[in-house]
C-alpha cells in the first residue's frame, strides 16, 4: 500500500522550534528580526509564493518586509536595498524571475552569504559539496530532505534518482543526498532511457515541471516518489508524475502530495535558513 505524505505536521511542528528561536534572537538584538523579500517583478506566481512566505515567516515570530519595486525600477534600487541588508545583517532573498532589464546575477552575486536566506551564495554551495549542510542550504533541497528524514525514510545505501540539475534545487539536492550516503544518479533533458533509471531507484525525486515524465508503471517496488517541479493544467497543478496512479498501482512505498507538500516544506526551510543566520551573525547559541 503506498502512503501519501505532506508536510503539513513536519511544518507546524518545526514553526513551534522557530517562535522560540525568534524570542531568544529578539532579546539579544533588542528588536523583532527582520527577513526582507525583494519583489522586483509583476510574475503572478512570485505574488503567490511571497504571500506564503509572509505567512510562514510572521507565525515563526520574524517582521517580514516584502519589499515592491515597480517596473521602472532600476539595478541600483535594487542594490540600495541589498546594500543596506549586507551592512544591518538582515537576511534577505531577491524573488525570482526578476523584470528582464535587471541583471540578476548582477543582483543576486551582491547578496552576501550572511544573508543569504535562499542559501544560493557560492560560500553556502562550497560548504554542501564539502558536506556541510547543517547550517544552511538552498530551500528546496533542504526542504526535500527534511521531508525524506522525517517521514523515516531511509537513504543511506539507497540508489536516489534526481530528475532535473539547476544550480539551486537539482545541483545541491544530488550533494545533500550523497552526503547522507544515497547512491546518487542525476538525469537531465540530455538522458536517454529514462525509464530504466526510474526502475533502479528506491528514491525518485522529480524536479522538472513536466507532466507525465515518471511513469508510474516503472516505479520500483517500495520506491519513495517526491514531487518537486510542477506545472499547471487549467488550474490545477500536476506533478512530473500521476499521484493517483501511483497509489493505484500500490508498488511505491511513499508518495508526495499534490499540495502541501514539497512547496511547503521549501517555505519552511527558507524561514529556518533566516533563524539560523541570525544565530550565526549574532552568536547565538543553541
Amino acid at each position: 500500500m503506498t502512503k501519501i505524505v505532506d508536510a503539513i505536521e513536519m511544518c507546524e511542528n518545526k514553526i513551534h522550534k522557530f517562535k522560540e528561536e525568534t524570542k531568544t534572537i529578539e532579546a539579544r538584538i533588542n528588536r523583532k528580526p527582520e527577513f526582507i523579500i525583494i519583489n522586483a517583478s509583476d510574475d503572478e506566481g512570485n505574488a503567490r509564493y511571497i504571500k506564503g512566505k509572509i505567512t510562514e515567516g510572521e507565525k515563526a515570530g520574524l517582521n517580514v518586509n516584502a519589499i515592491k519595486l515597480e517596473a521602472d525600477c532600476t539595478n541600483n534600487d535594487v542594490e540600495e536595498i541589498i546594500n543596506r541588508c549586507n551592512e544591518e545583517k538582515i537576511p534577505v532573498i531577491l524573488q525570482l524571475p526578476t523584470y528582464k532589464h535587471l541583471d540578476t546575477e548582477y543582483l543576486m552575486k551582491l547578496i552576501d552569504y550572511t544573508v543569504d536566506a535562499d542559501g544560493f551564495a557560492k560560500e553556502w554551495i562550497g560548504e554542501i559539496n564539502l558536506g556541510n549542510d547543517k547550517l544552511l542550504a538552498p530551500a528546496t533541497p533542504k526542504g526535500v530532505i527534511s521531508l525524506l528524514e522525517y517521514n523515516n525514510i531511509e537513504i543511506e545505501g539507497k540508489i536516489a534518482l534526481v530528475i532535473g540539475k539547476s544550480n539551486h534545487v537539482g545541483k545541491p539536492l544530488c550533494s545533500m543526498l550523497m552526503n547522507r550516503g544515497a547512491t546518487l544518479i542525476n538525469a537531465n533533458s540530455k538522458t536517454k532511457n529514462l525509464s530504466e533509471l526510474v526502475k533502479m531507484a528506491d528514491i525518485v525525486i522529480s524536479c522538472v515541471g513536466r507532466q507525465n515524465l515518471v511513469d508510474a508503471k516503472d516505479i520500483k517496488d517500495g520506491a519513495t516518489v517526491i514531487g518537486v517541479g510542477f506545472t499547471y493544467v487549467g488550474r490545477k497543478q500536476i506533478l512530473d508524475f500521476d499521484v493517483d496512479e501511483i497509489v493505484n498501482l500500490g508498488k511505491a512505498s511513499v508518495v508526495s502530495n499534490r499540495i502541501n507538500c514539497t512547496g511547503k516544506a521549501t517555505i519552511n526551510s527558507l524561514i529556518e535558513n533566516v533563524i539560523e543566520l541570525y544565530k550565526m551573525n549574532f552568536e547565538i547559541m543553541d
